[in-house]
């Protein structure tokens, strides 16, 4: 998905270098709308490659997580007597994992795709901009088609959501595949619970959990909500959720807790510790949660100047003008 990000927006820098001289004639007008009608043909295409040739790779995802939470929640069990059946020998659970892989490959699809419509405006949008300033004489030529694929390349790669909300691409494949994957995960291990009589979860926790979450990390619930000595499992922890527990970018998960047989894994001092955790940047302490939010910030804007690169250096490849070529390679 980075390197079809990355084809995007070269392959709209070269339609633009490679456009000619910009004329306000109604032939521009229909040589523009045709650029932008193969364009979007294009990346579909490359989208429809790139995602089935992921879906395996996903599938794998899916059913490593699975028998991963499965192996420590067994050896739970076990411990505790019981024994619980094989991943692909529990029909419910093989059950929830098919479904939870199904909704992400969904999602992924939806995603692309919608890229797909956001670059193709994104071409119109910066070609119809270059136009304009090329007209009005404040601008020469290229200058203009410098400024354009400096757009193209910031905005022709935004995974449009229905609720207005836009991310990059990367950012929304790894929210979809991470939140999937935790959620299937943590589905199956509900099942066996369920299935082995076992109503607490304890959840785990980790240093730099965002303030919301770490509220209930490192705790113990009542997946029923029925125990009078511990709190409810979903309304405590938000599971369910896109805000809460195995919701979206959660790192968190939980697993069986048998009273008077388990150890709690998080004492209140460690859990301390998590919360206390700092580190130290130019000088100032920053807690570890705002320390990982600046750095994802920063990995933001480090793809954003690869993906602006890359549309400068297609363009100079493809222009035959002397002149844009090299204020595009300055």
């Amino acid at each position: 998905y980075g390197a079809l990000d990355e084809a995007i927006v070269r392959d709209i820098a070269r339609r633009l270098a490679k456009a000619g001289g910009v004329t306000w004639t109604a032939g521009w007008q229909l040589r523009c709308a045709q650029e932008a009608g193969l364009l979007y043909e294009d990346i579909v295409t490359e989208v429809t490659k790139i995602t089935d040739a992921s879906e395996a790779q996903i599938q794998a995802l899916f059913e490593d997580a699975g028998a991963e939470a499965l192996r420590w929640d067994t050896a739970i069990y076990e411990a505790a007597g019981l024994s619980p059946p094989p991943l692909r020998q529990s029909p419910a659970a093989l059950q929830r994992l098919t479904a939870g892989l199904k909704k992400t490959n969904g999602q992924l699809r939806n995603l692309t795709l919608t890229t797909a419509s956001q670059a193709q405006q994104a071409y119109i949008q910066a070609a119809t901009l270059a136009e304009m300033k090329i007209e009005s004489g404040a601008f020469s030529y290229q200058q203009a088609v410098r400024d354009a694929i400096s757009q193209a390349a910031a905005n022709g790669a935004w995974v449009q959501y229905p609720s207005g909300h836009r991310d990059r691409l990367d950012v929304a494949v790894r929210r979809a595949v991470l939140t999937g994957v935790n959620q299937t995960a943590a589905e199956i291990s509900l099942g066996y619970a369920d299935d082995m009589g076992c109503d607490l979860v304890e959840t785990t926790a980790h240093p730099g959990a965002r303030p919301e979450h770490m509220i209930w990390q490192g705790k113990i619930f009542s997946h029923s909500g029925h125990s009078s000595k511990y709190p409810a499992f979903i309304s405590s922890t938000g599971y369910g959720t896109g805000s809460g527990l195995c919701g979206y970018n959660c790192r968190h998960s939980f697993f069986p807790y048998f009273e008077g047989l388990s150890e709690r894994a998080y004492p209140r001092e460690r859990l301390r510790e998590y919360e206390e955790k700092s580190v130290s940047y130019q000088g100032e302490k920053v807690s570890y949660y705002d320390a990982t939010q600046k750095q994802r910030g920063m990995e933001r804007e480090i793809r954003a100047s690869k993906r602006e690169l890359a549309a400068l250096d297609e363009a100079a490849k493809a222009t035959d003008d002397p002149v844009l070529q090299a204020q595009l390679e300055n």
